[in-house]
């Protein structure tokens, strides 16, 4: 009797276990529109009203890419109403914006030495478009486009220099921006601030001696320079900054953070902080494995605790213990007094790994989470190397961890820890997985095939490791029979919500009760919260 009793107590305990677990990710709601399975899957962008979704499709009587359509959904999935409106033949997607209420998509006619380029002005309030030509621009090589203010900056290289172009979406002048086509620069982020009308250009270049100096580079709308910060005076000669991620600014004060290393070296020693007033003035802090106590978490417990040691004799004797990894910062989050830093560690199936002289020249630098189909990743032409563009890329990436820490306004480590990415292979240098913080509680979540994996933080300490959910409808009474695996992106939408996108097919019950099948493509919105 009593072992009856203590077997029904473990399995309601279990039960509560797993219904209390279950409920730390609910799929809230959802938004279908009717698709091809082999149509091209949307690009997503998040907006103050929720978000919009585009892409390119074929028209149904030609049978050619010819048709621009587009879905607007608001933060309850509402809508789904999709707009359309035909394209220019062979027209090819280049790049894309979101400017308030506008969607700017930039298009290529023909071949890419074509210099006929437009840009589709998508009021998404009225849904009126407007249709506007840009053959007075340089036929650069595109690595990134911003609008604002009606005003588009177009970056990219020419005669293998960068090189920043203004276009005048109102009066239709061209302003080349001076001060960047330079030999042996590379232009690291673009950063738009459409309430201070001005853009940031985070660039680096190599002196005769070699040595590498990383300039802020502060712009009007009129290509005139407002501010420089040229970053050369490091604590260490041996010493250079490998990338960075420019934060937002706030009175023209401004934080860059990411990972340093040495001269004519792979080796990475560990991330900077480099804090800039509104005179132009900064300072720099360094830190390397021995100021994160978590770093090493990630491993094995023997394997970590070897480490520690290796590390403890290192810092008696002086010495810098090296990252060997590939350590890439993805995201720093402003919270207002400290600033939240999300880095990833992996290893490459090369034997020497892209030139680390830029986010752009590595494809880490805006690619858009949900760009799935023929725009994921290497394949969208303008977020690669283009010498990278006409040839296969088959590298491999192995993940090792994801690494985060919270510093302070003064620079003080305030945590860090680690969650292990068990060694998990993609054949992209993107990053893995998307963050959701509300200040105690950090979300890590990505996919793993059908499943998503959720992480999480609470303050500082991980509590939850890769737990797997499945994906699930909101209506009870439909039932996925297909999901296209290749289809599937996530990411962070606001607060505590994430969205998931894709290609599925629903089994569904008509008005007769007779089975029928939807092909669809889905957006489905993802709740996360805290057990305590």
């Amino acid at each position: 009797m009593m072992k009856n009793y203590i077997l029904l107590c473990t399995f309601l305990l279990f039960s509560g276990m797993v219904g209390y677990s279950a409920a730390q990710v609910q799929f809230t709601e959802r938004m279908e529109v009717e698709t091809n399975w082999y149509d091209d899957d949307f690009i997503v962008m998040p907006r103050n009203e929720g978000f919009v979704a585009f892409r390119v499709i074929a028209d149904k009587f030609q049978g050619r890419k010819n048709t621009f359509q587009y879905v607007l959904g608001d933060f309850q999935l509402g809508s789904g109403e999709t707009f359309r409106f035909s394209l220019k033949e062979n027209s090819e997607l280049l790049g894309f914006d979101l400017d308030r209420n506008f969607l700017y998509v930039l298009f290529q006619k023909g071949p890419s030495f074509n210099n006929e380029r437009f840009i589709y002005e998508i009021n998404l309030d009225t849904k009126q478009v407007a249709e506007v030509s840009m053959n007075s621009l340089l036929n650069a090589e595109l690595q990134d486009f911003l609008v604002f203010n009606r005003k588009s900056v177009f970056m990219g290289t020419y005669e293998y220099r960068p090189v920043i172009q203004i276009f005048d979406l109102a009066t239709m002048d061209v302003i080349t921006v001076p001060g960047v086509f330079e030999k042996d620069a590379n232009i690291l982020q673009l950063r738009k601030d459409p309430e201070l009308n001005v853009f940031d250009v985070l660039m680096s270049r190599r002196d005769f001696w070699k040595k590498k100096i990383v300039t802020i580079l502060t712009y009007d709308t009129n290509g005139n320079k407002l501010r420089e910060v040229k970053i050369d005076d490091l604590a260490d000669p041996s010493m250079e900054i490998v990338e960075g991620v420019l934060t937002s600014s706030e009175d023209y004060k401004q934080a860059l953070i990411g990972p340093y290393g040495l001269r004519r070296k792979e080796a990475y020693q560990g991330i900077y902080f480099t804090k800039i007033n509104e005179f132009g003035e900064y300072t720099n802090k360094y830190y390397t494995i021995a100021d994160f106590p978590n770093f090493y978490n990630y491993l094995p417990e023997k394997t970590r605790e070897r480490r520690i040691k290796s590390l403890e004799r290192d810092i008696e004797r002086g010495k810098n213990t090296p990252i060997r990894n590939v350590v890439v910062t993805r995201e720093v989050s402003d919270l207002g007094g400290s600033f939240l830093v999300y880095n990833d560690l992996f290893v490459s199936s090369s034997t020497r790994y892209m030139p680390r002289d830029g986010m752009y020249a590595n494809s880490f630098y805006r690619m858009n989470p949900m760009m799935g189909g023929g725009y994921s990743g290497l394949y969208n032409p303008m977020f690669m190397d283009p010498r990278f563009r006409t040839a296969q890329v088959t590298q491999q990436y192995k993940f090792l961890s994801a690494h985060f820490l919270i510093i302070d306004a003064e620079g003080d480590v305030l945590w860090d820890n680690a969650l292990s990415l068990n060694n998990f292979s993609k054949s992209d240098p993107n990053k893995f997985g998307e963050i959701s913080f509300d200040g105690t509680n950090l979300f890590f979540m990505y996919l793993d095939g059908l499943q998503l994996m959720l992480s999480q933080f609470r303050s500082g300490e991980l509590v939850r490791e890769h737990e797997p959910f499945e994906l699930e409808l909101v209506n009870e009474n439909e039932r996925i029979r297909d999901t296209k695996e290749s289809s599937l992106q996530l990411m962070w939408w606001y607060d505590n919500y994430y969205m998931v996108t894709g290609k599925q097919k629903v089994r569904y019950q008509d008005n007769e009760g007779k089975e029928q099948t939807r092909d669809v493509s889905f957006f489905t919105k993802i709740k996360v919260e805290d057990l305590i």
